[in-house]
């Protein structure tokens, strides 16, 4: 069955969600953890990606640039809301108008969202430290490279490598078993 490709975001906020509801830890290094194996999923289940994102290869496992832009000023804490939007297109400062918000939301029929739902949940409910084990002791785990301009000029900056949507189902292929049993005193 074919699967709508999703935004990243919209399945971040899904995610965020759903840990709220569950009162289960979710950092943002997490959530680009629980993102990346979503994506191993979707790869390897359907063989095609759930979202259209590009993930990279980092020290502490992998990284996604929009979520940590997004949610890095939570830093190692709990992401407390999903991302909301304002739409300033109907406002002007002249003739007044409204902001409105909004938040993006998967969009999938009933049976696709309960399945996410489920899988959600359970890599939810896995430590972040296991996740991260499970990511760079992976032989498709590469460390970032250290860029050699930023050491001439004295300060320390990292070129991160991407996934390949190869690489993202290999590390979930491998750890599968692992990463879809469910502890049932993890989820409520």
């Amino acid at each position: 069955m074919k699967i709508k490709i999703q935004t990243t975001m919209a399945v971040a906020n899904f995610a965020i969600e759903l840990a709220i509801k569950q009162k289960q830890d979710l950092s943002y290094f997490k959530l680009c953890e629980v993102l990346f194996f979503l994506q191993g999923y979707y790869l390897s289940q359907h063989q095609q990606p759930l979202m259209d994102c590009v993930f990279k290869s980092n020290v502490h496992g992998v990284i996604n640039e929009e979520i940590i832009s997004e949610f890095k000023f939570y830093g190692p804490g709990n992401i407390e809301s999903p991302k909301i939007n304002l739409d300033f297109s109907s406002f002007s400062l002249l003739h007044g108008g409204e902001i409105k918000s909004y938040q993006e939301e998967v969009d999938l029929p009933k049976i696709q969202l309960e399945e996410l739902q489920k899988v959600t949940q359970t890599l939810i409910s896995k430590p972040s430290w296991q996740l991260v084990k499970v990511i760079i002791s992976h032989r498709t785990h590469k460390d970032p490279v250290i860029n050699e301009l930023s050491e001439i000029f004295g300060h320390r900056t990292y070129e991160y490598v991407e996934y390949t949507n190869s690489e993202i189902e290999a590390c979930f292929v491998d750890n599968e078993k692992w990463l879809l049993t469910v502890d049932p005193e993890k989820i409520n």
